[in-house]
């Protein structure tokens, strides 16, 4: 039969590997379908509605591996095209993604899937005289075990419970021990 002392080091072991499990063994998510609707004018940028058009333009969040569908409408019926400016150099680069040529007077839908590029870049319309129309693109890691493992606060936290629990576990192992008074006759 196990004391007490040895009890709270079991509970304790299992524990930390419970807590051990949440952090490594959550499985990645799937590839999201991610729909996403811009308007885009020359004088008032890009807007998730035709009402909401602004410079910059609204801020897009997508993962790795995100099957993209990118409605772009344009507002003002000019041309405009859509990249992703990976360097910032205002010009789109072989390697960036980029909507197909020729850019569109009205509505086209176009679908991309994300790179494999992490970080917060600029969106742009790639068409002379369309300066205004850029916005930011931040593009994360996929699925839950990057959002867990990549938050430092998650890490730090999962290092003060494990030791506060190898803490108690070390104490009640070292405490002393005294034996039971024996029973007093009377």
């Amino acid at each position: 039969m196990l004391t007490f002392d040895r009890r709270i080091l079991v509970a304790a072991t299992l524990a930390v590997l419970l807590l051990g499990s949440i952090g490594i063994a959550v499985p990645a998510e799937a590839a999201r379908d991610l729909p996403i609707q811009l308007y885009g004018s020359r004088s008032t940028g890009w807007g998730l509605t035709n009402t909401s058009l602004s410079v910059p333009g609204p801020s897009l969040a997508v993962e790795v591996g995100d099957n993209v569908t990118l409605n772009l409408t344009s507002f003002d019926g000019n041309r405009h095209n859509w990249y992703i400016d990976y360097n910032s150099n205002s010009a789109v680069d072989a390697n960036e993604t980029s909507s197909s040529s020729p850019s569109t007077r009205g509505n086209v839908v176009w679908n991309f899937t994300v790179s494999n590029r992490t970080g917060t870049f600029v969106y742009r319309s790639r068409i002379a005289g369309d300066g205004n129309m850029w916005g930011n693109i931040t593009i994360s890691t996929a699925g839950v075990l990057g959002t867990i493992l990549g938050n430092p606060l998650v890490v730090i936290g999962m290092v003060v419970v494990f030791g506060a629990i190898l803490a108690i576990a070390v104490w009640a192992y070292r405490r002393p021990r005294h034996p039971p008074e024996p029973p007093q006759s009377q």
